[in-house]
């Protein structure tokens, strides 16, 4: 009992957001200025209109800058159809994904979506290993230089030591010369950016008990970035692509099971899934 009574406890307003009532029926929410510790468990108030619900939530995801991604405890298929219920009985913004689709297509969607994902990866490469012709400061220059001088010849203690930093320049640089020796140990690091993990998650390499850890995180799947990534990895296995596939509003589900950059595995579930 006094565990239950030092539980901290986490209110949010279904009004001031409306990915919260979309987030919570998915299995998890991101808290923006929560600063809760990784793994620390809560009790998550859901203020509707006229109620409010307790539910108890586990921090899966923590970024000082911006807040706390959160995972449900305990969610399966009871409480998602009681969640889905709840919302739409309160009418909470973004509880159901009926509305009209947007007038850009979705080969322009799924264009854009591509693109974005490509230049957030390519911004992450040049701050990590700028290239010659772009003349970078000489300082900077030095410093990309000392950082790759520093983490090369590394033992394997010593690389997964490595993979812990807080820095994500090293994280980097780090996995562009280690790849798979430290791919496990980065994906245990809290302080993993969704831009990082969308990164390994679309490597057709990363063995899948790997793809599990990122699949396993709920906030993680809140993000629709590494969702894309993981959908396109070829090594997704099916009960993967499902878990994946039911974090998507309806209407990039609808999409999915179009979209020729998935594999046939993932177009023909997501499918499967509009019919259900």
């Amino acid at each position: 009992m006094a565990d239950e009574a030092e539980r901290p406890t986490i209110v949010i307003e279904l009004a001031s957001d409306a990915r919260f009532a979309r987030d919570l029926a998915a299995g998890g929410v991101f808290v923006p200025g929560c600063a809760l510790a990784m793994n620390s468990e809560c009790a998550l108030v859901v203020r509707g209109p006229h109620e409010e619900l307790e539910l108890t939530a586990r921090v899966v995801y923590v970024d000082p800058k911006t807040g706390a991604g959160f995972e449900l405890v305990g969610f399966g298929p009871a409480l998602r159809d009681h969640l889905a219920k709840l919302m739409s009985a309160w009418g909470a913004p973004g509880a159901t994904d009926d509305t009209d689709e947007p007038a850009q297509s979705d080969a322009d969607t799924a264009a854009n979506a591509a693109d974005a994902d490509a230049e957030r990866d390519a911004a992450a490469e040049d701050a990590a290993d700028p290239e010659p012709d772009a003349e970078p400061d000489p300082e900077r220059r030095k410093i990309a230089l000392n950082m790759q001088e520093r983490l090369r010849g590394l033992s394997v203690s010593q690389q997964v030591k490595a993979a812990r930093s807080s820095d994500p320049q090293e994280r980097i640089v780090l996995e562009r010369i280690y790849n798979k020796n430290v791919w496990e140990p980065l994906l245990r690091n809290p302080r993993l950016t969704p831009p990082e993990v969308a990164r390994m998650a679309r490597m057709g390499t990363l063995p899948r008990v790997l793809l599990e850890i990122i699949v396993g995180n709920g906030a993680w799947l809140q993000v629709p970035e590494v969702r894309r990534a993981l959908l396109a990895n070829p090594r997704l296995g099916t009960d993967q692509i499902i878990r994946v596939l039911r974090m998507l509003p309806k209407h990039e589900l609808k999409l999915a099971s179009t979209q020729t950059a998935y594999p046939h595995a993932v177009r023909d579930a997501a499918r499967r899934l509009l019919k259900d």
